[in-house]
Order: structure tokens, then C-alpha cells, then sequence
């Protein structure tokens, strides 16, 4: 009987595999040999005729040449796979090239297995029609050819067979996504505890093959929404800075273009425009490719799977408004019964998920928590073991797996580094060629495998020490808002020949200290491999400390850049740099031009033009005011008016029209506001606003509670008659020196207590009322102090107990001098840090007193019972302050407590928040 063979490989080795090909029929002319490009006609899809010519095939083989295994040879194999669980004498035969890496594919050790130089020798070909007439031809010692470990990569579906340790959450995981209609699972763990390698080699490998994980426990049959998930079209993404890019180009990929195809970059950036106008939805784009496989007589796929890998992205590097529709696009693609979805998210940016309105309505939280003893001992040794490898000693694998447990306590990232010290073992094994994995147990220490290498590479290269500096931290490093520094990816062109040459030696053995990957569709991009370098190596967190507040400014340029590239056209001109940010930045590409890349230097120079331009018009009109001013006004308000105008006009009116009046509430939007619903009126740093209901309560505190201070008498009704916003937090220093920069608000000392998320302190009344007049002026919206009555209706939010969550102060509910958290006493906590009212609302006692917009009464005898201020009738030199803060004792911040400090009083106890008038 002639033999169908059906010959697998990856397209880059196209020309061995014809060569293959011609060897199979010239020993054998009445041979069939399937091969893609004479029986599949160009550009139309292959699953389904692949799967029949496997069906038909007398023998698969697996071409592993010099550019490793493709994408659809995964799917090949998987369907040959299946095949030869249902025909046991169906011959898989991996034919891999010497030197190159044997894949990580189940069951494929249990197969033929033919390493050679030159696959299509005659000698090699003989050895192929063997194995296919059934005999063994499978090396003795498989650990020479390939290496189950993955470094500090995540592994893939192609290394599922090597995937250990996971299998029950692998279970859970497709049992989520089986059960979760309309939700988006999203996989949840600390940097390091292997996310990704459970999406890839576990979730999407299982779905990809059809069938649970083997060897273990599962909670019945396939289930049936996964009927014929091997077809399923398949999409990853990465968010990076331009989230919606990345998500239209995995659905172009499935178009099937040329790579050089001009058609594709013009369809590209058509859909890009439609999906953040808000024109086009996911369904839209499903719709569109399903279309595009019949135009290509291609089947439709039984449905589209996408997995947003590294969803942190979203937050770290996206554009604010690209990510908010971004987010917008994936929550309402969830009601397409067509789509299934999975995230994965690092543990500390879960509270972003959670403030992200759109994916907060429809994720569902699945955690993935560090491997145990058990599951670690799994990952080192079952590997090994599949590959006839051993350990040194009896002993070794278990002593790894425990210290790797006791290491994840200390360090989230243990499993990649234990991933890498494997790996380094393994290396180190063949080399030696023994097949035993060695290694001290004293140098058992994950913790500073990458400082190890990292001190050996300068030790061994002392001449190049500052370039070192230069490029882990001015290429490869950013620096987020927290003050941490995070991994950025910078291209081939960031890097002299020089630098490039030893960026190459760090990401090879035996540093591998960095990642370089090359896309199909651009130039190669280098990054840190794991961020645990910049936790554990000092020498780099120092270097990083020297560059801190250069490396904070370039990140958030980059933002800037990257916001006018996304800005409509006839918005461009309102998003580049203005006033004080474009004398910033002409500054910093005076003293450090080498150090800011090449879009970003365009970027400002772009800016500058546009500035100077601005000030030549402004001159001349400033010119012809300070002429009229000079015949009205003395010269000394003169100078000043000239002052306020200049910086109105070329700081603070830009400001406004770019990054505060696109974002401002709609009339339709604002009516449509419903109780615990959020906005924001801008594109940076102003309060997040929360709507809190219509509702009455009784104020203050009975005569006749011991805990009662007179002040806080008599308790009395008070109706709050419409819904009004508050901010969801204190006002942060963050969004203060927002008005000291575009505004004209004073610079407030924070004592040596921080900035940023901190909640402002050292604010007097006046200063407070002047911040909510500018954000006033800014939104063209009625922003203020909340009044005393609104105070404590918000803070307490339906509840009549002492605090807003119950009569005892509890531990860690807040922060004040006793409230068992490691701020009391010393710090306000930054904003946020605990839990939020019933309204929403985070902070409303405790951390620091709030001023209110009344005037100070002694008492509330007469005060109104409709929630309006109460000015009448009391000192208008004192107002009060609600709420307690960090250094009051526990009955000071009940919810009821209030206190009267003076107007231009100045404390580093005390702060505000402010509310927002709604429209009818």
C-alpha cells in the first residue's frame, strides 16, 4: 500500500522541507506526499482540509528545521495526535535538525524521533520509511535535544507537555470559562507565579487539543460550549502602549495579508479610527473577519477565543483614553455568544481593575496563588525525569521545590528564577554531557540567581560598566507614578552598534539577564527579562535612584507623545506640550538629549514650534492690552495683569482646552448619573467623582450618649433633597500641584510626609475654596467644599453606628492615634488605603480632618434641616473640620465629630475633599 505522508513544517523552512519532500518521492515514486504549497491554494485557510488530509495520512511527520516549530504545526500535530490515540499504529515521526530544540508537545517523547544534520539525505530518509514501517528509532538519551525548562519566559502551548504543577488550576480554569457566559475570567496572581504559562501551556493548550489536562481528576466530559474548540480561531495580545492597535492587529493576522501588503497598514488604521471613535464594537470586528473567510472560501470559525495577556499593560502603558475604550470594547464584547475571553492581571493592579468601570461589570476574579511545596516539586523534577535526566542526588529535587516555597514567601517572582536556575543547570548538563543535573545546595538561593549572573558579566567586563548603566536604566527602565520602577521595552534603533553588541551578550547564555524579540512586523525590541533585577540587584537601584527624576519625567512624556498620536487631527495641536510642560521639556533636551528617544525628541521640537508661534500671537495681543492697560492702571498692576495673562494664555487656557473641556459631562451624561456611579472631568490628576443619593438621617449625636460632645447637639433630621457628587478620595497632593503647575493655587509643604497619593495637608480654608474655584473655571462646572450636613450624611451612608462600619474602632479600618495600622500616629495613609462607605466613598474618618463650607456654630441649635451651609449667625473666621485624622484618638473620628479651626489655619492634620453640584 503506498504511503500518504503528510509533512509538517514551519514555513521559514520551506526550502528543507521541499528537499524532504523530493528525497520521500525519489524512494519511493508512488508516495503521496501532502505539501502545503502544491495542495492548498494560496491564502485560504487550512484547518479544515488539514484535518482530512491527517484523517487520510499513512504517516505524520514533524519538520523541526533551523526556525523551531510554527503555529500551525501545533494544530498539525494535535490533529495527528488524536489520530493516533484512536490508531496506535499510526506513526508520529519528529524529524529535528541537530542543534536545534526539540519542542515541548505532548506525548511527543513517546514517538519516533530522528536527529540529524541533513533530513534529506539518503541515509535519513531510509530511516524515515522504517519508522514509519513501525520501527523504534528513538534517540536513547532525549535530555541532548531539547530542554523542558523556560527560563524566564512564560511557556506556550508548544511546551504544554513539560507543564507541571498546574493542572488542577487549569481544571478550574476551563471550568470558569465553560460556566462564566458574559464574564471575563481573569487570572490574578503576584509578578512571577506563572499567569501566563497557565493561559498558554495549560488553558489554551487544553482547549487547542480538545481535551482536559491528562492525569487528573475532572469534573466530567468536554464540555459541550467547547465543541470543536480546536477550531476556535485563537487570538493573543499583549496591550502595550497602543491597546487598540494590538487588539485589531491579532484579528488582521486571521485576513490573512502579505506582510508587505499596503492594504493591511490602510484597514489597520480604518478600524483603529472606528473603534475609538466609538463607530465599530468587537462584535463589528468578528462580523468582519468571519466576511473575510468567506471572500477567502474559508470555514467560519465555531467561535473566537482572545487572551489579554499581561492586562497590567492597560494601566502601566496605555494612553488613558485608549484604555478606557479599550476597556469599554472588551466588557460589551462579552455578550457575543461567539466570543470567549481570559485576562491575566499582576495582583497589584487589581484596585485599577476595580476603578475601571467598564471590565469591573463583568470580570470574574480567579486567583492564582504561588506554587506549593508539592506543585514545585512537580515542576523540577517530572521534566527531568520524562527526558531520562536525573538529579545529582537523591535529594536535590526536593531540597530546590523547598526552597523555592520558602522563597515565594519573600519574593513574588521565585518561579521564573527557578525556572532560570534550571534551566542553567540544564545547559550546563549537556554540555558536560552526562545527563545528571548538578548544582550545590548551598547555592540553592533563587533570590540572586540574576545578581549572581549580572556581578559576573561586570566582573568580566570592567570596561563596561557605565554602558551597562546606561542601558538598563536610560533604555530599559521606567519609572511608574508609585515612584517603582517597571520593564520598558525600547527598539534596535534606541542602541548604538556598541550597546547593541552587549545587549545581545546579556540576553544570551549564560546571563540571559535580557529578552530580544523580533516581530514579524517591526524592528527588535529588548527588554528586561524579570523585574526582580531592579528589587534585588542594589548596584542597578542605585544607578536607577541617580536617574529617578529624569526617568519619572521621560515616562510621562512618553504618555504625552503617545496621547497626541492618538488625538483626532483636529485635536493635535491642543495635545502637544504647552506653557510650563514645553519649558520643561526643552529644558531636559538641552542637558540630556542623547537620553530621550528619537519620537519623543520630535515630539517636543513640534511642541516648541507650536509654542513659539503662540507666544508671537500672544505677544502682539498682550502688546496691544498692556497699551490700554498702561492709560487705566498703575505700573505695578500692570506687570501683574501682564503676568496672569501670559500665564493664562500659554499655560493655563491649553491646559483646559486639551486635557479638561473634552472630558467634562455632557448634559445628557450628567442627567443620565445614577447613585455610585463615577466621572472624571479630565485626562490627568482631578478628583474622581462619586454620586451619592438623594436620602435623610439624623445629625449629630443624642444628649444623653456619653461619647457626645456638645458641639454635636442636639441630634436633629436633615433631608438631603437631590443627589450630589463627591470625590471619591481627599484631594491628593497630586491633583493640588496640578493647580500650582496650570493653575495659580500656592505650593503647600507636605512636611516630610510625601506627595503624590498623599492626601494634601497644610491647607487653609481659603486655599481649599480657591482650588474648587479653579477646578470651577477648568470644567465650566460648580465645584466646592462639601457643607457640614453633607459631611456626615456621606460619611456615614445609611448607617447610625459610631463609624461607618459599626460602634467598636476594630483594627485597621482606618487611620488615627489606635486604629492598629502602621501609620497611626505618624502619617496620613495614602488615599484610598482602606475600605470605602457603603457610598463609595474612601477616607470620610480619620486620616486627615476635612474642611466644610460652613461658618462655625457652637452647637445646632436652629441649625436648617435641609442640608444647605449654615452661615447665619456664626463665626465666619472659624469653619469646621469633620471627620478626624491620623493623630486623633478613636473618639474623635466617629462619624458624628466635629471640630472649628480658623480660615487661614494651617495643620498637617488637615485637608479636604470637594463636592460637585449636579444639574436637574
Amino acid at each position: 500500500m503506498p504511503h500518504r505522508w503528510f509533512l509538517s513544517y514551519h514555513t521559514p523552512d520551506e526550502l528543507l522541507a521541499v528537499r524532504l519532500k523530493t528525497a520521500i518521492e525519489r524512494k519511493d515514486s508512488s508516495s503521496r506526499v501532502f505539501f502545503a504549497p502544491t495542495h492548498l491554494r494560496a491564502g485560504r485557510s487550512w484547518s479544515a482540509q488539514l484535518a482530512g488530509e491527517i484523517a487520510e495520512s499513512t504517516a505524520f511527520v514533524l519538520l523541526v528545521g533551523e526556525h523551531g516549530l510554527g503555529d500551525w504545526q501545533v494544530y498539525e500535530y494535535d490533529e495527528a495526535l488524536d489520530k493516533r490515540v484512536k490508531s496506535a499504529d499510526y506513526p508520529l515521526i519528529m524529524m529535528l535538525l541537530e542543534g536545534r530544540t526539540a519542542p515541548g508537545l505532548p506525548f511527543l517523547r513517546r514517538h519516533h524521533w530522528i536527529v540529524t544534520s541533513d533530513p534529506a539525505s539518503e541515509l535519513e530518509v531510509g530511516r524515515l520509511f522504517d519508522a514509519a514501517a513501525g520501527g523504534d528509532d528513538k534517540p536513547a538519551d532525549l535530555w541532548r535535544y531539547t530542554c523542558p525548562y523556560r527560563g524566564l519566559a512564560a511557556m506556550e502551548e508548544r511546551d504544554s507537555g513539560y507543564f507541571f504543577g498546574r493542572k488542577h488550576e487549569t481544571v478550574d480554569v476551563l471550568s470558569t470559562l465553560a460556566a462564566a457566559a458574559n464574564r471575563l475570567p481573569v487570572l490574578v496572581g503576584n509578578s512571577g507565579v506563572g499567569k501566563s504559562s497557565l493561559a498558554q501551556a495549560g488553558v489554551l493548550a487544553a482547549l487547542k487539543r480538545q481535551a482536559w489536562p491528562p492525569d487528573v481528576e475532572t469534573p466530567g466530559p468536554w464540555p459541550q460550549v467547547f465543541e470543536k474548540s480546536r477550531q476556535w480561531a485563537f487570538l493573543t495580545l499583549r496591550p502595550g502602549t497602543d491597546p487598540l492597535k494590538s487588539l485589531v492587529e491579532a484579528f488582521l493576522d486571521m485576513w490573512l495579508f502579505a506582510a508587505i501588503d499596503p492594504e493591511r497598514v490602510r484597514i489597520q488604521n480604518g478600524w483603529i479610527d472606528l473603534l475609538r471613535e466609538g463607530k465599530a464594537a468587537l462584535r463589528d470586528l468578528i462580523d468582519a473577519t468571519e466576511r473575510r473567510r468567506q471572500e477567502l472560501d474559508q470555514p467560519k470559525p465555531p467561535a473566537f477565543f482572545l487572551y489579554v495577556d499581561q492586562g497590567e499593560e492597560l494601566y502601566l502603558r496605555s494612553e488613558e483614553r485608549q484604555r478606557h475604550r479599550f476597556s469599554e470594547i472588551l466588557s460589551e464584547g462579552q455578550s457575543d455568544q461567539r466570543l470567549r475571553a481570559l485576562m491575566s492581571l499582576r495582583a497589584d493592579f487589581l484596585g485599577e481593575l476595580q476603578k475601571d468601570r467598564p471590565l469591573h461589570s463583568v470580570y470574574r476574579q480567579i486567583e492564582v496563588p504561588p506554587l506549593r511545596e508539592e506543585g514545585l516539586r512537580d515542576v523540577v523534577s517530572r521534566p527531568a525525569s520524562l527526558l531520562s535526566a536525573r538529579f545529582e542526588t537523591e535529594n536535590l529535587a526536593e531540597n530546590i521545590a523547598r526552597r523555592t516555597a520558602e522563597e515565594s514567601t519573600k519574593d513574588a517572582g521565585a518561579l521564573p528564577l527557578l525556572s532560570y536556575l534550571l534551566d542553567d543547570m540544564w545547559q550546563s548538563m549537556v554540555a558536560r554531557g552526562d545527563g545528571v543535573l548538578r548544582l550545590p545546595e548551598k547555592s540553592i538561593d533563587l533570590g540572586h540567581v540574576l545578581v549572581q549572573r549580572a556581578d559576573v558579566f561586570i566582573a568580566s567586563h570592567p570596561n563596561s560598566e557605565e554602558e551597562l548603566r546606561r542601558i538598563l536604566t536610560l533604555k530599559l527602565a521606567m519609572v511608574r507614578e508609585d515612584g517603582e520602577p517597571a520593564r520598558r521595552r525600547a527598539t534596535r534603533s534606541e542602541f548604538s552598534d556598541a550597546q547593541w553588541r552587549l545587549v545581545s551578550e546579556l540576553a544570551d547564555h549564560p546571563y540571559r539577564l535580557l529578552v530580544i524579540a523580533t516581530p514579524e512586523s517591526g524592528e527588535a525590541l529588548a527588554e528586561v527579562a524579570h523585574e526582580t533585577i531592579f528589587r534585588r540587584w542594589d548596584k542597578l537601584r542605585e544607578w536607577i535612584a541617580g536617574e529617578r527624576e529624569f526617568l519619572a519625567w521621560r515616562s510621562g512624556l512618553e504618555s504625552s507623545r503617545r496621547a497626541w498620536e492618538a488625538a483626532p487631527s483636529d485635536s493635535k495641536g491642543a495635545a502637544l506640550l504647552m506653557g510650563l510642560a514645553a519649558t520643561n521639556a526643552a529644558n531636559w533636551l538641552y542637558k540630556r538629549e542623547a537620553d530621550i528617544p528619537l519620537p519623543e525628541r520630535q515630539f517636543i521640537a513640534l511642541s516648541l514650534k507650536a509654542e513659539r508661534a503662540r507666544r508671537r500671537r500672544l505677544g502682539a495681543l498682550i502688546g496691544v492690552l498692556a497699551l490700554a492697560i498702561v492709560t487705566a492702571l498703575t505700573a505695578w498692576m500692570q506687570e501683574r495683569r501682564i503676568d496672569a495673562l501670559w500665564h493664562w494664555f500659554t499655560v493655563t487656557r491649553p491646559y483646559m482646552n486639551a486635557r479638561v473641556r473634552p472630558y467634562v459631562l455632557s448634559a445628557p451624561a450628567e442627567q443620565a448619573l445614577k447613585p455610585k456611579d463615577s466621572f472624571k472631568e479630565c485626562s490627568g490628576e482631578c478628583p474622581q467623582m462619586i454620586v451619592i443619593p438623594a436620602g435623610s438621617f439624623a445629625m449629630g449625636l443624642p444628649g444623653g450618649n456619653k461619647a457626645s460632645d456638645p458641639s454635636e447637639q442636639p441630634q436633629h433630621p436633615v433631608t438631603i433633597g437631590k443627589p450630589l457628587a463627591v470625590s471619591e478620595y481627599e484631594i491628593t497632593f497630586a491633583e493640588w500641584d496640578t493647580c500650582t503647575t496650570f493653575g495659580d493655587c500656592p505650593h503647600l509643604s507636605d512636611s516630610g510626609l510625601g506627595r503624590g497619593q498623599q492626601p494634601v495637608i497644610g491647607v487653609t480654608w481659603d486655599e481649599a475654596q480657591h482650588y474648587a474655584a479653579w477646578l470651577s473655571e477648568m470644567t465650566g462646572k460648580t465645584y466646592r467644599l462639601l457643607d457640614e450636613a453633607e459631611y456626615e450624611y456621606a460619611a456615614r451612608a445609611g448607617t447610625t453606628t459610631a463609624y461607618p462600619w459599626g460602634n467598636d474602632i476594630g483594627q485597621g479600618n482606618t487611620d488615627c492615634n489606635g486604629c492598629g495600622t502602621r501609620w497611626d500616629n505618624k502619617t496620613p495613609a495614602p488615599v484610598g488605603s482602606f475600605s470605602p462607605t457603603a457610598f463609595g466613598l474612601y477616607d470620610m474618618v480619620g486620616n486627615v480632618w476635612e474642611w466644610t463650607q460652613d461658618c462655625w456654630h457652637n452647637d445646632y441649635s436652629n441649625a436648617p434641616t435641609d442640608g444647605s451651609p449654615w452661615n447665619a449667625g456664626g463665626d465666619c473666621t472659624k469653619h469646621p473640620v469633620r471627620g478626624g485624622s491620623y493623630v486623633s484618638d478613636p473618639s474623635y473620628i466617629v462619624s458624628a465629630s466635629r471640630w472649628g479651626y480658623r480660615s487661614d489655619g494651617r495643620f498637617d492634620s488637615v485637608g479636604f475633599r470637594v463636592a460637585r453640584t449636579l444639574g436637574p
